[in-house]
């Protein structure tokens, strides 16, 4: 269960914010602008997660009940809050492009610019309020408009839990403190879980094929593919935009974005590991170990991309945020492999369904290990 953290002004005003994020998301609409008018401007390389760390905030309240935490872990940090529902969390290495052209939104971007080295947490709503752990986000790229604000793309680099809310107008601030994963000292275990996952995306990518190729003798598709195929078209008519504006600049990376649409489960599990590998700036202290198939970084990679194989990633919202609360390595692994045994047992009654003989059961990954 997602923890709910509340502001230290008391339930009500707290409650007064949700309602005030909540309006705020309309801030992140997509315009329909000529690509002519952008400028295209980048953050600088000493911008990032390292420096927001080494900052040292001089944050409302510092007392010895803050100071607590650092002999914990990692020390409190001052972070500007993005509000956004829950069901779009971001997991490591993930990017989103976002249009701010309210005001307060657009002081927020400034902040985070010049006192927070271009780190942006997201503010996950949920009905009862704000979810305590959040991405932090480094704001990647950024286009300035006259009259339409700042297109910015931002990419998560890590995560932090929200220890209290500090400002509530005109946006978010906060006090959090980085989230730092806790790794067993014996990864024979996580392996063999790791293991398992790669052996489900090879299974179920072999499902799906299944399942599209005899979807292709059908005249009709099911409601349930209808609209998945119609937030498809709606999600790469959002990102053509975008791509478009960067096409001035050096830009083939959104080439990329575009292939992911073509790749099955498989492809985009390995594209979303080297892209959570490449990301990661945790840092790993652990005792040397042989003949183990993967580093705690590998792993934690891994761990990640398990849930960034969906075209439409909301429709696994309460597995992500399950994974984004977790500070265990082989827990979340777990969790990801029970999240793949269910996306088994469906497409196994799809299959049924379209009257596809599944192989056996003889192929299913072995779960005993969990």
């Amino acid at each position: 269960m997602a923890r709910i953290v509340l502001s230290t002004a008391g339930t009500a005003c707290f409650l007064l914010s949700v309602l005030f994020l909540w309006r705020s998301t309309s801030a992140f609409l997509v315009p329909s602008v000529e690509r002519s008018a952008f400028t295209r401007t980048t953050s600088s390389s000493l911008m990032g997660i390292s420096e927001w760390r080494d900052t040292i905030f001089d944050f409302p309240g510092t007392g010895d009940d803050r100071r607590l935490g650092v002999e914990q872990g990692a020390p409190p940090k001052e972070i500007c809050i993005l509000p956004f529902p829950y069901q779009e969390v971001l997991l490591q290495g993930e990017t989103k492009q976002l249009r701010l052209y309210e005001e307060r939104f657009i002081q927020l971007f400034e902040d985070c610019m010049e006192n927070h080295s271009g780190v942006v947490g997201m503010g996950l709503l949920a009905q009862s309020g704000i979810i305590q752990s959040i991405p932090l986000c480094e704001i990647e790229a950024y286009n300035r408009m006259d009259g339409f604000g700042i297109f910015a793309t931002i990419r998560v680099v890590g995560r932090a839990s929200l220890v209290e809310l500090t400002q509530q107008e005109p946006y978010i601030k906060a006090v959090a403190t980085e989230i730092i994963d806790d790794i067993p000292p014996n990864l024979e275990l996580s392996n063999h879980l790791a293991s398992n996952i790669e052996n489900f995306m090879l299974l179920l990518s072999s499902m799906e094929h299944q399942l599209s190729e005899a979807s292709k003798n059908k005249d009709e598709m099911d409601e349930e593919d209808e609209e998945m195929q119609r937030r498809i078209k709606i999600a790469q008519l959002d990102d053509r935009f975008y791509e478009d504006s960067d096409d001035e600049g050096d830009s083939d990376e959104g080439d990329d974005d575009d292939d992911s649409l073509d790749l099955d489960r498989r492809n985009r599990f390995n594209r979303a590991y080297e892209v959570a590998l490449a990301t990661d700036t945790q840092g790993y202290c652990v005792s040397s170990q042989k003949n183990l198939d993967r580093t705690p970084a590998e792993l934690t990679a891994l761990s990640w991309s398990s849930f960034c194989t969906e075209l439409l990633p909301e429709s696994d919202a309460t597995y992500r945020i399950q994974a984004l609360d977790s500070d265990n390595l082989f827990d979340r692994l777990k969790l990801a492999s029970h999240m793949l045994r269910d996306k088994q047992t469906v497409l196994k009654k799809k299959l049924e369904t379209a009257g596809i003989k599944y192989w056996s059961d003889d192929n299913d990954v072995d779960m005993d290990s969990d």
